[in-house]
């Protein structure tokens, strides 16, 4: 499966993420002319590898983008709204401060707001999908899925993709929270598209529905690891959010996911442009920069969330100090946000401001209000030593991961994975074959085993790293 299609449809559209969420080889209108050869056509692309972690960004960062959006109209009641998808004053105020609470991670209070939200507007899909959305990411957050180097090209997270089909992809999800989510969107849906039927020139109604399916195709894809269905959702969130610029031009907020699909398909290869064209899809990343940009100087409701959007292009286009100053700005308005001061600490890296960086990973170890995840941490601050080739270092703090009260399974299991190879490449091949030892001890995680396997047999080599982001 391509790897960018993952991480686009699925993050950054998502509403805010689903972005992730285009296929950048832009399946949408291709799979319109080709339908279900298109998808077995893409699921064996490999264009623009090197934007996956950067679109990753709006993952991390956990910006319920499309779905939080919504121009303030210049005047709408509590009445009006049940004619109209327009929210009125107060629950744009209450979406606000719950919006607030969720990039500060600060769940119980964004649900409460969004609950607030469902009683006042009960056949309004916001609350439903707001509530869903917050489902979806604290269960992220719990995960340790909202980290930038899960997404990165050679990450283990693919793993299967490419050999997964409709039928057969995805993961098993946790049952409470698969229902819990799937209630609230069946929900959402279901008074959406009683809002477009009884008004489909009603651009708020278009919106919404567009936020509806730009949420379901994160959730797929980060969650179950369905990339065809987050595909399918991320596509139609672009359609309906295109029509809603079509009824309303000022309508800024829609500019998020119509934006980074123009820079995505942008960003093509030529020859996947041509493809795009050819099924009548076109874009200009100069154009969807400008797009986002264009968010920031209106102040529309997704203000941030196009600075995070912004953030991922930074880092792609390699323009660390614009990206530096979108994350000061972040961690100015989300004192309370680790994942914030993560990816500041990481960029500070790209910037090869090693001593800040590292002194920054230093202080969110000690830091309240990443105690939650401090194993996350030790893995990311294993990581950007292992990019500057400190690897015993790396290996230490790898090692650190399971060892951390409350540490997630599943990363710890990839930590020690990491460990193992980190200490190959260390020359320190007993502490490594002890460390694939322990994972081959441990229950699967995407490919942990296969690479165990592999690592006992032969020392892990940065040409097995370049190799498999060759393949």
């Amino acid at each position: 499966m391509n790897r960018i299609w993952s991480v686009i449809e699925n993050s950054l559209l998502a509403a805010y993420f689903a972005a992730n969420f285009l296929n950048p080889t832009n399946l949408r209108g291709a799979a319109r002319m080709i339908s279900g050869l298109a998808l077995r056509v893409t699921a064996r692309l490999r264009a623009q590898k090197d934007l996956v972690p950067q679109l990753a960004l709006a993952f991390v960062l956990l910006i319920p983008s499309a779905a939080f959006g919504q121009t303030p109209p210049a005047a709408t009641d509590a009445a009006s709204a049940a004619v109209s998808a327009a929210l009125p004053a107060e629950v744009l105020e209450l979406r606000r401060v719950g919006n607030a609470a969720v990039y500060n991670l600060d769940y119980v209070t964004a649900r409460e707001k969004f609950e607030e939200i469902r009683k006042r507007l009960p056949q309004h899909p916001a609350g439903d999908l707001y509530l869903a959305t917050v489902i979806w990411l604290e269960h992220l957050n719990k995960s340790r899925r909202l980290q930038t180097s899960l997404y990165q090209d050679e990450s283990s997270f693919y793993a299967g993709a490419d050999k997964a089909n409709e039928d057969s992809e995805g993961d098993q999800v946790d049952a409470a929270v698969d229902r819990a989510f799937r209630d609230r969107m069946a929900q959402a849906k279901t008074k959406a598209l009683a809002l477009v039927a009884r008004n489909k020139n009603d651009a708020d109604a278009q919106y919404f529905l567009g936020a509806y399916y730009g949420v379901m195709a994160g959730y797929e894809a980060s969650v179950a690891r369905k990339f065809f269905a987050a595909m399918r959702n991320g596509s139609r969130g672009v359609d309906a959010h295109e029509k809603v610029l079509k009824l309303k031009p000022e309508y800024y907020d829609a500019y998020l996911s119509v934006g980074m699909y123009d820079y995505i398909l942008g960003n093509l290869p030529f020859a996947y442009k041509a493809l795009a064209a050819m099924a009548g899809a076109r874009g200009n990343k100069e154009r969807g920069i400008k797009r986002l940009q264009l968010i920031l100087e209106k102040d529309a409701a997704t203000a941030d969330d196009a600075r995070v959007m912004l953030l991922a292009i930074f880092q792609n286009e390699k323009r660390y100090e614009d990206a530096l100053a979108i994350l000061e700005t972040l961690s100015t308005k989300y004192p309370r946000s680790y994942l914030v001061k993560l990816e500041k600490a990481y960029t500070l890296v790209s910037l090869k401001r090693t001593q800040d960086a590292y002194a920054a990973f230093e202080d969110l170890l000690k830091d309240p209000a990443a105690e939650p995840a401090v194993d996350l941490v030790h893995y990311q601050f294993a990581e950007a030593l292992a990019a500057n080739k400190e690897y015993k270092r790396a290996a230490e703090q790898f090692v650190a991961v399971p060892q951390t009260k409350g540490a997630d399974a599943n990363l710890a299991t990839l930590a020690l994975l990491r460990a193992a190879q980190v200490y190959d490449l260390a020359g320190q091949r007993n502490d490594a074959v002890a460390q694939y030892k322990a994972v081959l001890a441990r229950p699967n995680v995407y490919d942990t085993r296969e690479q165990a396997e592999r690592g006992l047999k032969q020392p892990f080599a940065e040409k097995d790293k370049e190799k498999k982001n060759s393949d």
